[in-house]
């Protein structure tokens, strides 16, 4: 019986192959762009460098108070946007940035503010540049989507192959006892070490 006379085998044919694009690769990547919320803190920063950090400071910053919370614990003094409080860090435009490393009111300095928080600038721009050097790569962006592509393919042959896989370990069946035993065998569940 050839697989597609079979419908248990899962569909192969054409019709289920993937079909990425690179243009679609590439609006993923664009997508994930780090914002540059930080950077303009930053330059509103560096326009009162060195004077006193307090919170009127905020009024300085885009978004002013509204956007910007100054908290000072634990012999730091930081700023944190609306995102970042109302997340926990987690949302995409979260921004917290480490201003001085004391709780007294001590001068701004806009490149210490820079050089303690690389992750939003250094390593932001870094990761940003090679977005941008992907995107501009029209032959490896080809070549992913064609990756996206058979790997589409192979999920949903897996998907396929999992649903046929419960039937056999369904409860009552006779090898349901023995379903997560089987599911490490043929690579369907993977135990964390």
């Amino acid at each position: 019986m050839k697989p597609a006379d079979n419908p248990e085998a899962g569909d192969t044919s054409a019709s289920s192959k993937g079909s990425f694009t690179p243009k679609q690769i590439a609006e993923i990547v664009a997508r994930s762009m780090e914002s540059d919320a930080a950077e303009r803190v930053l330059e509103a920063l560096r326009a009162i460098d060195g004077q006193p950090i307090t919170p009127r400071l905020l009024d300085k910053l885009p978004g002013g108070r509204v956007e910007w919370r100054l908290s000072r614990a634990l012999g730091w003094t930081e700023i944190k946007n609306r995102a970042y409080l109302s997340s926990g860090g987690k949302h995409r435009e979260a921004v917290q940035l480490l201003l001085a490393h004391s709780e007294s009111v001590v001068p701004l300095s806009a490149d210490f503010v820079e050089r303690e928080n690389k992750e939003y600038f250094k390593e932001r721009r870094e990761r940003n540049a090679l977005r941008e050097k992907a995107l501009a790569d029209p032959v490896q962006l080809e070549r992913l989507a064609a990756l996206f592509s058979e790997l589409d393919v192979i999920n949903k042959a897996r998907t396929q192959c999992r649903k046929r896989f419960a039937a056999f370990v369904a409860p009552g069946e006779p090898f349901s006892p023995a379903r997560f035993d089987l599911e490490r065998a043929c690579g369907l569940r993977e135990d964390k070490k």
